[in-house]
């Protein structure tokens, strides 16, 4: 009976484990300066560090945030949508990053009510897409193979190369008969973050 205990206890121990890394803390005090801080123009391509870049940052509604400090965006009205990118998306072969660098930029137009056309410009990057493994999530459970996608807006005022906001959210899946649906998972999760990402993003301007 007591190792029954025990091993539930283990197994919820984990579940919370592989499922903690989904939010963002709260809180975190006076924000760092802009040469404190990464930006994803610090990264070469194929090469992101969500923990370099996450660093300094606080939570607000399991999205990562910084804002400089100086910066008042509130001021602004309006704002350009640029193109998205996923230069820093890692090698995977044989698996396409194009349509969910799409996905991403299409539901956060579709999230984000924007008057366009403005100095502000927002820049999107898609940072981590990972299909997982369909076996493992079906064969093993437990968090195995999870599907994971992590998405970057950062936001530049007008004649500055460094972002005054900068907002990162990351998330997993592995639900679904048989191990789920990759892609499926994967255009949900994207559809999740770019809630969350213009939530944020929408508390920061008034637009």
């Amino acid at each position: 009976m007591k190792q029954n205990v025990l091993y539930l206890l283990v197994c919820v121990a984990m579940v919370f484990a592989l499922n903690g890394c989904g939010g963002a803390r709260s809180g975190g005090g006076a924000a760092l300066a802009p040469d404190q801080v990464k930006a994803l123009s610090d990264f070469p391509d194929q090469n992101f560090n969500a923990r370099a870049y996450i660093a300094g940052m606080g939570g607000e509604n399991r999205v990562y945030v910084w804002q400089d400090p100086a910066a008042d965006l509130s001021s602004y009205r309006s704002a350009t949508l640029s193109k998205f990118s996923g230069r820093l998306l890692p090698p995977q072969a044989s698996f396409p990053y194009e349509p969910y660098i799409k996905s991403f930029e299409g539901a956060v137009r579709d999230s984000l009510d924007i008057k366009s056309g403005g100095p502000l410009r927002i820049e999107g990057n898609l940072v981590e897409c990972n299909p997982g493994s369909r076996a493992a999530r079906y064969l093993v459970g437990m968090g195995a193979g999870k599907v994971a996608v992590a998405g970057v807006i950062e936001v530049f005022e007008p004649g500055k190369s460094r972002p005054s906001l900068r907002l990162y959210a990351r998330d997993t899946g592995s639900a679904g008969g048989f191990g789920g649906d990759s892609a499926g998972m994967l255009n949900h999760i994207i559809n999740v973050l770019a809630v969350r990402l213009t939530g944020v993003l929408e508390g920061r301007i008034d637009i």
